[in-house]
């Protein structure tokens, strides 16, 4: 894909993009492969196979995915960025292709996180302790922990922890959320990833924590403007704004001062007791993970020595 915007020419007017569209079409090759057929309804081994595998555990199948059987909704919205992006290299609408590029890319993901779920609902819930099932858990996590980590190291790092070779416990309440609160920085959300479904009971495991993303994703979200990095924190400082109106109201400009100096809304930070102390100390900015009360994951960095 990204050949093909390299060869893309912006001067083009039609069907002279050769080149450029070759390297498109070898893409949609290397995901499909042949024997997946010409209506994709066959029995592959690559990632379009998968995607269908993986939309039957989620109930994510069809167009409209809700249903357990036939084409991935997912494979149905990469095609259809596929044929977008086939239009506009044609067309020399280079700029455009590389948006369905960069969709592509990220919808590619989702049967990956769904993998990385799967396997961790056999270890952790299920009692699975093959090596089968911690093998093919890592290497989902493998494959996936690299965008994670481009949107939080620390996310990754507890995915790791819990997914790696040799892992001794894995917690799949502190996977899923480690996902989940970058979901938007990953460009996939709730409803493309589904939920753990049980075929045999026709109902979703009641065992695993459900997402929602008005908690994960809408926040991240600036007046409908998306940021590539995380910038919660500095958004709120508009109710930094309003807790030093309301204070200085009634009078009280010690709060108000403490609020603009240190922050309240703003500047978050929490302060943790380690019981049995280090043996070393940590350096400032070093990644600090943990569970919430409710048991999601809460990531952090160190704001002193």
């Amino acid at each position: 894909l990204e050949d093909a915007i390299d060869d893309c020419n912006v001067e083009c007017t039609f069907d002279c993009n050769e080149d450029a569209v070759h390297a498109w079409d070898e893409a949609v090759a290397f995901y499909t492969g042949s024997e997946e057929g010409s209506d994709g309804s066959g029995d592959g081994a690559l990632l379009y196979s998968l995607a269908d595998k993986r939309c039957a555990n989620f109930k994510t199948c069809g167009p409209e995915g809700d249903s357990v059987s036939g084409t991935s909704n997912i494979n149905i919205k990469i095609f259809s960025e596929f044929a977008a992006g086939q239009m506009n290299l044609n067309l020399g609408n280079c700029d455009a292709a590389r948006v369905n590029k960069d969709r592509i890319s990220e919808l590619m993901g989702v049967p990956l996180v769904q993998g990385v779920y799967r396997y961790a609902h056999k270890i952790d819930n299920l009692g699975d302790s093959s090596e089968k099932s911690k093998a093919e858990g890592a290497v989902f996590a493998a494959a996936i922990l690299p965008r994670l980590h481009a949107c939080s190291p620390g996310a990754a790092a507890t995915v790791y922890e819990n997914m790696k070779v040799g892992a001794t416990s894995t917690s799949l309440p502190a996977v899923k959320s480690a996902f989940e609160a970058n979901y938007a920085c990953m460009g996939i959300f709730c409803d493309a990833v589904g939920e753990l479904y049980n075929t045999d009971t026709g109902s979703y495991y009641a065992n695993v924590p459900a997402c929602n993303d008005a908690i994960f994703s809408e926040p991240n979200f600036l007046a409908g403007y998306m940021p590539d990095t995380d910038v919660l924190d500095h958004s709120a400082i508009d109710g930094d704004q309003l807790a030093i109106e309301s204070a200085l109201s009634t009078g009280d400009f010690g709060l108000a001062k403490s609020i603009y100096e240190d922050g309240g809304y703003s500047k978050s930070y929490a302060q943790i007791t380690v019981s049995p102390a280090l043996s070393k100390g940590l350096p400032k900015g070093t990644p600090i993970t943990g569970l919430s009360g409710n048991n999601r994951a809460v990531f952090g960095t160190a704001l002193e020595s």
